[in-house]
């Protein structure tokens, strides 16, 4: 590879704010997405086997700011798989983590 600053997009996070309501409970908090290049990208999401469950749990790392009645709830894999058992969640979040790779920031 020329471009040794790609090397860390191999690694890199995107921070990803999600806020949406499903069944009148309010989501908001900020998404840790990993970052993957195009073709692994579209091999995650085309084929018979795609899902939007499989692709958040492939690329929802972390979260913070997540808060449940006040209280904050640590990103775990359960607690994920909790939330992921309702389709329209695990759509919308799949929505979020695919977005997300094609977000750039500008700096001045």
């Amino acid at each position: 590879m020329k471009l040794t600053c790609l090397k860390k997009l191999s690694s890199a996070l995107i921070d990803c704010p999600v806020k949406f309501e499903f069944g009148g409970v309010l989501f908001d908090f900020t998404a840790q997405v990993k970052l993957v290049d195009e073709v692994t990208l579209t091999a995650m999401t085309t084929g018979e086997k795609v899902s939007d469950k499989k692709t958040v749990k492939d690329l929802l790392v972390g979260w913070s700011g997540f808060n449940d009645e006040g209280k904050n709830v640590p990103f775990d894999k359960e607690t994920l798989d909790e939330m992921l058992v309702y389709g329209a969640i695990s759509g919308r979040l799949a929505v979020e983590c695919v977005n997300a790779q094609y977000r750039v920031i500008e700096k001045n």
